[in-house]
């Protein structure tokens, strides 16, 4: 049996050097993130990578999210979440998953590119300046986290310096590992049916161990 958890957790929710904004505006770049969201459906492709006990892990993959709902596809998993139940499929294994969901408590470290999505729930902001990720411009927003997220310390969300479109996100942990996720796509749509985000489980056919864990 593949563990779900630890294989989505790692996709799977914006210089250093530079001038500091004033304490009035580090949230107007976050702000203006979370309102050009909002209402909206979002996609996102991602690579990422993490450090941890010394050992570099990489991988990428796409998330669609609108609401409380997504479809998250990377590292040979695909996750259908409506908002009520989830679905972690593994098609080379033949096996899937189903969970209840908490809508109140997202499950943020199992999939932190969705932390982007609800960045103003998660965290405060600390400043706001220039910076560069990833070999190009950015504005790096510093944050720290205002809701129970383990042993995270301190998260730094980075923005293209044109327009608001998030570049990167890197979370870091008490014990010296992080996780570096660069957004090579992003693109917000006009609202999709809710019932894209439902999986059809007529699509699994009878070789695949299904454990329901609601």
């Amino acid at each position: 049996m593949i563990n779900f958890k630890s294989s989505v957790c790692l996709p799977l929710t914006i210089f250093a050097a530079g001038l500091t904004l004033s304490a009035a505006e580090p949230e107007d770049m976050v702000g203006r993130f979370v309102k050009s969201i909002e209402g909206h459906c979002v996609s996102v492709g991602y690579a990422y990578s993490t450090l941890s006990s010394g050992i570099r892990l990489t991988g990428s993959g796409e998330v669609t999210f609108q609401d409380s709902s997504f479809i998250l596809e990377g590292d040979g998993l695909e996750v259908y979440c409506d908002g009520v139940v989830k679905w972690t499929v593994d098609r080379s294994s033949c096996e899937a998953v189903i969970e209840s969901v908490d809508e109140e408590q997202p499950d943020y470290l199992a999939y932190p590119v969705l932390m982007a999505k609800d960045v103003r729930q998660v965290f405060d902001v600390v400043s706001e300046s220039k910076s560069a990720f990833n070999g190009s411009d950015a504005v790096k927003v510093s944050l720290i986290p205002k809701t129970d997220l383990g042993n995270m310390v301190s998260a730094n969300l980075f923005f293209r310096p044109s327009g608001i479109v998030p570049a990167g996100l890197v979370l870091e942990f008490d014990d010296g590992s992080d996780i570096r996720m660069v957004f090579n796509e992003f693109s917000v749509s006009d609202r999709i049916s809710a019932d894209r985000f439902s999986f059809d489980a007529g699509s699994l056919s009878e070789d695949y161990i299904v454990t329901d864990m609601r």
